[in-house]
């Protein structure tokens, strides 16, 4: 049985930015630790995706629509992930150009996304969930967010693995949009022990 890794397949496309090391402007006094509101989980391709009424997407296919806060960057970190992951042949150009904001590293992951072919759906026993957020960094204009997730134990992994990755945002276009990394980038997911000092979703809902 193909054991999936949400954060292997995208990484394979460079779709996971660091943090830049550009100068900071000063953070409005918002939440960053509240989990979304009203929030439900929809399935996308066998995954399951967090989904606010409040916070966004306000529109699924592909995901576009969140709120300027902490909370609509999270979601469009986690949506944008499952998005870039699992869009088929037919409509990743679409997917890439809404949930991406434009730069070198937009178009290196489409020169990377050519060469390969994605169709169906993830089994779900096997399929990476999203357990998790921490918004690291926070501005009307920018984020970073440490996305948790948690991998099934598979027959070479007898145990869960909880991992972490940092997606970057942008706010433009009037929406967050995940900002790729270049091949230079070598950004990978890191294993973690706990979940402490993460916002979990709403775990009632999954």
């Amino acid at each position: 049985m193909r054991r999936v890794f949400i954060t292997a397949a995208i990484a394979l496309l460079l779709s996971i930015s660091a943090c830049s090391t550009d100068e900071q402007t000063e953070a409005p006094a918002v939440d960053v630790a509240a989990a979304p509101a009203d929030l439900t989980w929809r399935n996308v391709a066998g995954l399951k995706v967090p989904t606010s009424r409040a916070d966004g997407p306000a529109r699924t296919s592909p995901p576009q629509g969140y709120s300027h806060t902490p909370q609509g960057a999270a979601l469009a970190a986690a949506n944008g992930q499952a998005a870039l992951a699992t869009a088929p042949d037919a409509t990743w150009p679409e997917v890439v150009r809404t949930v991406t904001a434009p730069g070198p590293g937009r178009d290196q992951w489409a020169q990377a996304r050519v060469l390969m072919s994605v169709s169906g759906a993830v089994d779900p026993a096997v399929a990476t969930t999203f357990s998790g957020f921490k918004v690291t960094d926070y501005s009307p204009e920018r984020a970073i967010v440490l996305l948790a997730t948690s991998t099934p134990p598979s027959a070479d992994e007898p145990e869960p693995l909880l991992a972490a990755y940092p997606v970057q945002l942008a706010w433009t276009g009037a929406d967050w949009k995940v900002v790729l990394p270049t091949q230079a980038d070598n950004i990978d997911a890191a294993e973690i022990q706990t979940l402490d000092g993460f916002t979990t979703w709403d775990e009632d809902n999954q």
